[in-house]
């Protein structure tokens, strides 16, 4: 079957090719800005709004036109799709805040805002003629551009895999490439007993599996925010407009790099570990928003990243052939005993460790979320779970659990 999949590396380039990523970085912004400006101006004159098709053609006059009279030839100089690709993500934008209005505002999103080089990285995106080899990445107009890791880019030549577009971004001085590919995976076999593993993520730790495997929150935030408050002290007392000033920012930006890198790392080694141990695989379906609207929680919850855990460990299972499902978010995976499936009334935050009244039974609180999470999928075949269908058409399919009490059959 057919995937949409995006590789992303770190581009190590020279003097040159840095000059002529920012000025393409910089006719992208350009381009959006004006674009705005034009929909903004034609909107308070005629209460009509110009189409994407209507910008692009008047952008196209205006290369042709000389800068005496009013024209931009210096976007010649530069790939048309750095221009072009930024028009196109303005008219989403407006989609997607049109949207938002029609949904009363519930959905998060407002009207577009001007991009200024000085509050934010560069970024464009090219479509055509894009050559990957093992060491090198080809860029129209910009040539043969060195990548900092070798050979994890899918290389020209290889079967099943199609380029589509190449988007190119800046942050804290360092140029990156994200490449966009269309890809042929084979179809996943039936498997006959299936490996059902429990995932239940936290905060304390970032993930628990039913089979005892316990993955860390590295807490990066919460770890350098002594660091960080010391670096965001020195902007503030340094001169606007100063190169002392411009220096600090920097160091603030390389520290947020790295907290953002350090949790991303953990993220993708958990979920990537968890995506190859188990055929089946069951999380729990958690409100991150209304989490991070907790006072005391949303620190710790922002810190952790549980939805972007969530949303690798979703595709990953796809791309693995493997089934992923999701248990109602009331279902009371950490109040219910996985021994003999009494359900507490209360249980707090502090309690690591599940007591069960009933039956004796003590296991770590998380484990227990676990076990209880692989029964619920394990109370009956998995082919109950999804009805219809053979095993190859319910792999990859996200099918949510109804709340139930532990060890009963799905069935019915």
């Amino acid at each position: 079957m057919k995937i949409y999949r995006g590789y992303k590396t770190e581009l190590d380039p020279n003097d040159r090719q840095r000059s002529a990523l920012s000025n393409h970085a910089g006719a992208a912004r350009f381009a959006y800005n004006w674009g705005l400006n034009q929909k903004i101006k034609a909107y308070e004159e005629t209460g009509k709004s110009p189409s994407y098709y209507d910008l692009h053609k008047e952008l196209i006059r205006l290369k042709k036109t000389p800068i005496e009279e009013g024209g931009f030839p210096w976007l010649q100089e530069v790939s048309k799709c750095a221009p072009q690709e930024a028009l196109r993500n303005l008219d989403c934008a407006f989609v997607n805040f049109f949207r938002c209005c029609k949904a009363g505002n519930k959905e998060r999103g407002g009207f577009p805002n001007f991009k200024n080089k000085k509050r934010g990285e560069g970024s464009f995106t090219l479509l055509e003629h894009i050559r990957i080899t093992e060491s090198h990445i080809k860029l129209p107009r910009l040539g043969f551009i060195k990548l900092k890791e070798k050979g994890y880019l899918p290389v020209d030549g290889l079967p099943g895999i199609r380029v589509l577009s190449a988007a190119v971004s800046e942050k804290s001085g360092h140029w990156y490439v994200a490449v966009r590919v269309e890809q042929e995976i084979s179809d996943p076999l039936t498997i006959e007993d299936k490996h059902i593993v429990g995932v239940d993520v936290g905060l304390k730790e970032l993930a628990t599996t039913s089979d005892g495997e316990v993955f860390e929150n590295p807490r990066a935030y919460k770890n350098a925010q002594k660091r960080l408050r010391m670096l965001d002290k020195e902007v503030t007392r340094k001169k606007k407009g100063g190169k002392n000033r411009k220096k600090a920012v920097k160091r603030l930006a390389k520290l947020g790099k790295k907290i953002a890198n350090l949790r991303k790392d953990n993220q993708h080694k958990a979920s990537t570990a968890i995506a190859k141990s188990a055929d089946v695989i069951v999380v729990e379906s958690l409100n991150v928003a209304g989490m991070v609207k907790n006072r005391k929680l949303s620190k710790a919850v922002s810190d952790a990243g549980l939805s972007e855990f969530l949303r690798q460990l979703e595709y990953k299972a796809k791309w693995g052939g493997k089934l992923l499902e999701k248990a109602s978010m009331w279902f009371p995976s950490s109040k219910t005993c996985s021994n003999c499936g009494s359900v507490k009334d209360e249980l707090g935050l502090d309690e690591r460790t599940f007591n069960c009244v009933d039956c004796g039974f003590s296991i770590d609180r998380d484990l227990n979320a676990a076990i209880n999470l692989k029964n619920l999928a394990g109370g009956s075949p998995v082919s109950a779970c999804c009805p219809g269908g053979s095993d190859a058409d319910r792999i990859g399919r996200v099918k949510p659990l109804v709340g139930q009490e532990p060890n009963t059959s799905l069935e019915g």
